[in-house]
């Protein structure tokens, strides 16, 4: 496991946060591990991923909806995609190749000694607490638009 992931895990522990399932990607150049949980809004749970690996970013990331891109929709879902880009800094909105609308959030955390991420769990909650609140704040209208 990489150093960012150690200490990741380690303060997950020391909080008592049992919510993420742990794995290590095989055969990654960059050692990324994966906590994978789950994000509950307007009732849906949003598989949410935290993304921690060897080089200076970190990311965040949540698919709001799967298949959300189609033929019918294509045009005003990237500009609602774009849109929303241009107004949220930290966030961007994205289409995966399959069609699902993903959130990403990249975190800087530059160093390689577990002494440079000692703030590391409590940016990646302060940031999950930001975009909880932005999802819940637009979920249903992107719902409106996709659907």
């Amino acid at each position: 496991m990489n150093t960012k992931a150690e200490v990741f895990n380690k303060y997950l522990e020391e909080k008592k946060i049992t919510v993420f399932q742990v794995e290590e990607l095989a055969d990654d150049p960059q050692h990324t591990v994966a906590f994978r949980s789950h994000i509950v809004v307007e009732g849906q749970q949003l598989p949410t991923l935290v993304l921690l690996d060897d080089t200076v970013f970190s990311m965040i990331r949540v698919q709001i909806s799967p298949k959300a891109l189609t033929e019918e929709n294509e045009l005003k879902v990237l500009k609602m995609a774009c849109d929303q880009n241009m107004k949220y800094k930290p966030f961007k909105m994205y289409f995966d190749q399959n069609g699902a609308l993903i959130v990403d959030i990249c975190l800087l955390m530059p160093g390689d000694k577990e002494e440079n991420f000692d703030k590391l769990g409590d940016e990646v909650y302060g940031m999950l607490d930001v975009l909880i609140n932005f999802l819940e704040e637009n979920y249903r209208s992107w719902m409106k638009e996709i659907w």
